[in-house]
C-alpha cells in the first residue's frame, strides 16, 4: 500500500493517495466524527458546518472507495461491515498524520502543551496542579486535561485525541488490559500499585478506626463514580450486599464528591491514596480496609513511537513526586 502525502496539517486538508485511490484527510476526519455521534446532525455541529455539506461529502467519499460507510437508520447513523473496516484505517491514518506533524513541523510554536486523559484520582490532578505551577504564565498555555474511565482513555490515546493516559485497572484484570494495550499499539509505565482505601469526613462514626472492615459501612452511604463503563472491572462494590440494601450516590465529577464526604458526615468512598493536603483541604481522613481483590494499578499509556515532550517529561516527573510521597 502507496501513501503519497501532498501536506501535513489537519487543521487545513491534506490529501493522500492509497493504492490509486484519492482521499482528502479532513473528509477521514468528517467520518470519524460522524462515527464517534452516531449522527450526521451532531456531527455537522461539532463540526462547525452545515448538514447537508457533511452529508454530500460523507456520499462523495463513499462513492471514492466504492463502499457504504454509514447504514442511515431512523436513530441515526451505524458503520456497515466495510465502514466499520475503513473507520479503523482512517482512525491510524489521522493518528499518524498527527504524529508526523508533531516531529516535522518548524519548532516555531511556544505554546505549552498537554493532552491528557486520566481517572479520577486525587493524586493525579494534584500533580498536575504542580505541573501547571511550573508553566511560563507569561506565554501561551493550551493543556487538555480529562477525567474519564479506562476504556475511554484507552480509546483517546489510541485515537490520538489525547497524547498521554493514565488507566486504573484491578490486578485480576491485568491480563486482558496487557493484552488490550498490544491489540491498540500502545506502550506504558508503571505509576502506582494501590489497595483502595475509605474516604470520610474526620466526623465520620467510623473516622477513629484505624483499620475497618468491609462489613462496617453496610448502614452508611457510598459515593461512586457513575460512568465506569465496566462494571465487572469496579472495585467498588461489596458482593455481600444486596440491591435492597444499598446506599448509594453517583456523581460525575470530583467537586461534588468533596463536598458530600464534608458535609454528609456518614458518607464514604472508596479511593487511591490522597495528598495529605488534599484531606486537610476537605478534613477528610483515609482508612485501611483490606478486602479480597481490591489490588489497583495505575499506568501511565501513550502511542508506540510518540515522542515525550517538554511538558510531557515535566508532568510524568510531577506525577512521580507526588507518588513517592503518599
Amino acid at each position: 500500500m502507496t501513501f503519497v502525502f501532498a501536506m501535513i496539517n489537519l487543521k487545513t486538508s491534506s490529501i493522500i493517495c492509497i493504492g490509486g485511490i484519492t482521499l482528502n484527510t479532513l473528509h477521514l476526519k468528517y467520518a470519524v466524527e460522524v462515527e464517534q455521534t452516531g449522527s450526521i446532525s451532531k456531527a455537522a455541529e461539532n463540526l462547525y458546518m452545515n448538514q447537508p455539506h457533511l452529508s454530500k461529502t460523507i456520499r462523495e467519499l463513499e462513492d471514492s472507495l466504492g463502499i457504504v460507510i454509514f447504514k442511515r437508520t431512523p436513530k441515526g447513523v451505524i458503520p456497515t461491515k466495510k465502514g466499520t473496516e475503513f473507520l479503523i484505517y482512517a482512525k491510524k491514518i489521522l493518528a499518524q498524520l498527527k504524529e508526523m506533524e508533531s516531529i516535522y513541523k518548524p519548532d516555531t510554536d511556544k505554546t505549552q502543551k498537554l493532552d491528557i486523559s486520566v481517572p479520577r484520582a486525587s493524586y493525579i490532578s494534584y500533580a498536575f496542579t504542580e505541573f501547571v505551577r511550573t508553566l511560563d504564565h507569561d506565554t501561551a498555555i493550551s493543556l487538555n486535561y480529562m477525567e474519564t474511565n479506562s476504556m475511554s482513555i484507552v480509546k483517546k490515546v489510541s485515537e490520538a485525541d489525547s497524547n498521554l493516559g493514565i488507566v486504573r485497572y484491578q490486578e485480576m484484570h491485568e491480563h486482558y488490559f496487557m493484552n488490550l494495550l498490544r491489540e491498540k499499539k500502545l506502550k506504558f509505565q508503571p505509576v502506582l500499585d494501590f489497595v483502595y482505601l475509605a474516604l470520610m469526613s474526620a466526623e465520620h462514626p467510623l473516622a477513629q478506626k484505624e483499620d475497618v472492615d468491609y462489613r462496617d459501612f453496610a448502614k452508611y452511604t457510598q459515593i461512586t463514580h457513575g460512568d465506569i463503563s465496566i462494571p465487572a472491572l469496579s472495585p467498588q462494590r461489596d458482593p455481600s450486599d444486596s440491591d435492597e440494601s444499598r446506599k448509594e450516590i453517583a456523581v460525575y465529577e470530583r467537586g461534588s464528591q468533596f463536598e458530600l464526604l464534608s458535609r454528609i458526615k456518614d458518607t464514604y468512598m472508596w479511593v487511591s491514596p490522597m495528598p495529605a493536603e488534599v484531606l486537610k483541604t476537605f478534613s477528610l481522613v483515609q482508612r485501611k480496609c483490606p478486602t479480597a481483590g481490591n489490588r489497583q494499578k495505575d499506568i501511565l499509556i501513550y502511542r508506540a513511537g510518540y515522542r515525550f515532550s517538554s511538558e510531557d517529561e515535566t508532568f510524568i516527573k510531577k506525577l512521580h513526586e507526588v507518588v513517592n510521597s503518599l
